[in-house]
């Protein structure tokens, strides 16, 4: 049996990026029920990156809870919240956390600071600010009209010990691509970490690589287990980003990462500023399938939210409590 309950997270801010602007993320709990034991899921739908609005996760939600539609002909997103609920389920259920469940590993996770790209002040201050909490992978935002000027004052401020993830969001060309790349290349050096979805195809990716030998990571680009297998196969990427919710859930991800592994890709689980059950849930993963690369998951400080709290980075590393089976 499962119950579904309204959810609303409230920002700090807006963040800016170059898909959307974000002041909030709405969607729905669920909550597996067997007996006395319950495990929780979460669904958000996110404009810009998700297929299903906030009111098409509902009905799909309602049909699955009333037996009329099957888990496989839901949408990934539902599929997600409603796998990771049992999940938790089945933890509760044996006692375990969602992190032993899995097949266990560390209680925290590295993680990248999202920097404000709102515009290059604020960038500024946002390296200030999360080089003080002790992070020190940097993930910026472009796709913006000044994109040059930003990469010039990144090399300014980020120092030698520091890395930098850029990501445009498959907004470049693929002849602005290859003369931004070219650029930072020499300005950041072996600063540059990555680059995601520098362009907006497979096709140019493959004729980017080609051109100018930068490490890539690949987000927006895949969006199905047998993209992600065709994307690994191609080798057109050192990184490969998962986002969870985005792929159908924790099955999945299981399942990408481990192919991933076997040849020789690095793995990276990120979130779409998920909410406290999501987050939890993706922290566990990440500690399971990944645990010594640097994830995409210190976003608990944008939310207005009592249960982020504990997610907040501390000295670059998530430290999550793997017994907690957050309900709202």
């Amino acid at each position: 049996m499962i119950h579904i309950e309204e959810a609303h997270y409230q920002l700090n801010q807006p963040i800016i990026t170059s898909k959307a602007k974000i002041h909030s993320r709405k969607g729905w709990i669920v909550i597996a029920v067997q007996d006395k034991f319950s495990g929780v899921g979460e669904v958000l739908p996110l404009h810009g990156w998700s297929n299903i609005t906030t009111e098409e996760a509902l009905s799909q939600l309602k049909g699955y809870q009333n037996s009329e539609t099957p888990l496989s002909e839901l949408s990934k997103e539902v599929q997600s919240a409603i796998t990771m609920a049992l999940w938790n389920l089945e933890a509760s259920k044996q006692g375990r956390s969602l992190l032993q469940h899995l097949g266990g590993g560390p209680d925290n996770v590295n993680v990248n600071a999202l920097l404000d790209g709102s515009s290059q002040r604020t960038l500024k201050r946002s390296i200030e600010v999360s080089r003080s909490k002790g992070l020190s992978v940097f993930k910026v935002k472009l796709g913006f009209s000044d994109d040059e000027e930003r990469l010039q004052l990144l090399s300014e401020l980020v120092r030698d010990d520091e890395k930098i993830r850029l990501d445009p969001n498959g907004n470049w060309s693929l002849q602005y691509a290859v003369t931004l790349l070219d650029k930072a290349r020499k300005l950041l050096g072996d600063r540059l970490e990555y680059v995601e979805d520098p362009v907006a195809s497979l096709e140019d990716l493959e004729k980017l690589r080609n051109i100018v030998p930068v490490p890539v990571a690949i987000d927006g680009l895949w969006s199905s287990i047998a993209d992600g297998k065709a994307v690994i196969q191609e080798n057109l990427g050192e990184f490969l980003v998962i986002k969870p919710s985005l792929i159908g859930g924790i099955n999945q991800t299981l399942e990408i990462s481990s192919y991933a592994r076997k040849s020789n890709i690095q793995t990276i689980i990120s979130s779409t500023y998920d909410g406290p059950a999501a987050l939890q849930a993706w922290c566990a993963l990440a500690a399971n399938v990944a645990p010594n690369v640097t994830h995409g998951l210190g976003t608990a400080s944008l939310f207005k939210n009592e249960q982020m709290h504990y997610l907040i980075p501390k000295s670059g590393k998530v430290y999550f409590d793997p017994k907690l089976n957050l309900v709202s």
